[in-house]
């Protein structure tokens, strides 16, 4: 089987999700082989917060910004993890450029959180219709997973739902724990004044770009950045959040320092008593985080896809990943811990939290090295690293690449290149692959060259 066609996964839904009473069952789908687990069964202790933020993934996965429009058949099946003490459901939408995550905490919780794992959960049509019915003072039950569920294979009568190939999905999910990592706590404002502030930023105007920063008790837009700004790039996307405002208490935002780029990632969090819900959103509509490139240098090292299958081992008995915990662990230095986290992202299996600072575990089945493998500038890097086509100079690194020859050359302690992604990117998406091969060949042990 080929690299692309064992990236290829199958979700499989025993039955449809559904709300019956005051139970919602979500139907948990798990790839072939993979034994399902019930994370949770029992009541909520806010359910109209809870079907508000499921509603609001669903409302995230079916939206693509690029052509502005949903698709109601496609997409509406989140991610969902338990780690023992709460749940987190997570969407990307169809373009890559939003991401949602609702954690429900052990408060929200009444009964407690029964396994650790990751699985996707079938928010289909009729649930989502029941959704919106939810009131506040209605009982609502939640069962991830379902009681003595057998393993799915493809060769019962059974119902399955084949997703199209995830790599741009699982690289999104990667790239989006990159792109948290450098954001800070820039405001915080009371959900009520955030309905003004972003029914401003979600109408449809001529203005790409706009910057957040705090005026006294209030908060003012400006076409330019400065520092301690929010950048809102494409605002229209943060509709998706206008739902979910009268159920929050207050409205964070993060961003990273200020670069001089001309549109940042930015980070909306809702504060809603037990349960709280992220926004991620990229620097454009048409900039999927998929297509980042933020932890390519890191996958360059030649260890890391080895590490991060004795890495993924290791928390599956101890969920923790914070680079100090794994080194501790491990006895590797802080350069190859941040390689075997950076392809153990790319796998799926590590996302970050803004709010709390702090990374996550999310243990997807699939390997570091296949879908590594699959991104596209890091395979051909790996083409001209083999074939040879680099020279060291005086320079820098000549890299022969076609019929051209460009030169990766230091610049502030960060490597730059002379081809035309470098010159329109200048790295805020990430390296070229001209950069990633310079940097494969410059690890300890090579000859090449």
């Amino acid at each position: 089987m080929s690299a692309t066609a064992s990236a290829v996964d199958t979700r499989i839904y025993h039955r449809p999700s559904g709300l019956a009473g005051d139970h919602l069952a979500l139907a948990t789908s798990t790839p072939d082989q993979v034994r399902e687990q019930t994370f949770y069964s029992g009541f909520v202790r806010t359910p109209r917060v809870v079907a508000g933020g499921l509603l609001a993934l669903a409302d995230i996965a079916a939206a693509d910004f690029r052509q502005a429009r949903t698709d109601p058949w496609r997409g509406r099946d989140p991610v969902v993890t338990g780690d023992g003490e709460r749940l987190r459901f997570e969407a990307l939408s169809m373009c890559g450029g939003l991401y949602g995550r609702l954690d429900l905490a052990a408060a929200e919780l009444e009964s407690a959180v029964t396994g650790r794992g990751t699985t996707n959960v079938d928010i289909n049509p009729p649930l989502y219709q029941a959704l919106t019915r939810v009131g506040g003072a209605d009982p609502l039950r939640l069962s991830v997973g379902a009681d003595g569920l057998t393993v799915a294979t493809l060769d019962g009568g059974i119902v399955e739902k084949k997703v199209p190939l995830p790599t741009a999905w699982l690289r999104g999910l990667a790239e989006v724990a990159a792109r948290a990592l450098p954001l800070d706590p820039r405001l915080e404002i009371p959900a009520g004044r955030a309905v003004a502030l972003l029914a401003e930023m979600s109408a449809r105007s001529g203005r790409r770009v706009r910057w957040l920063l705090p005026a006294g008790s209030a908060v003012r837009a400006t076409a330019g950045p400065a520092p301690g700004a929010v950048c809102v790039a494409d605002g229209f996307r943060l509709a998706v959040l206008r739902p979910l405002l009268p159920l929050a208490r207050t409205v964070a935002l993060y961003a990273p320092p200020v670069s001089g780029a001309p549109a940042q990632v930015s980070g909306w969090v809702l504060d809603l008593g037990t349960a709280r819900f992220t926004l991620l959103v990229s620097t454009g509509a048409r900039d999927g985080f998929a297509g980042d490139g933020q932890l390519l240098t890191d996958l360059a090292a030649e260890t890391a896809d080895a590490d991060a299958e004795a890495l993924s081992a290791l928390l599956a008995t101890d969920p923790v990943v914070e680079r100090a915990s794994v080194a501790a662990r491990t006895g590797w230095d802080p350069a190859r811990v941040t390689s075997a986290l950076a392809a153990l992202a790319t796998a799926g299996q590590v996302g970050y939290d803004v709010a709390e600072a702090s990374p996550f575990h999310r243990p997807l089945p699939y390997r570091a090295d296949v879908v590594a493998a699959l991104h596209p500038r890091l395979a051909a890097a790996r083409v001209l690293a083999d074939a040879g086509r680099l020279v060291r100079t005086a320079a820098g690194i000549e890299v022969t690449s076609g019929d051209n020859t460009y030169l990766v050359h230091r610049r502030g302690g960060e490597f730059a290149c002379t081809c035309a992604w470098w010159a329109d990117h200048q790295g805020r998406r990430g390296p070229c692959k001209h950069v990633v091969a310079a940097v494969i060949i410059e690890q300890p042990g090579r000859s090449d060259g």
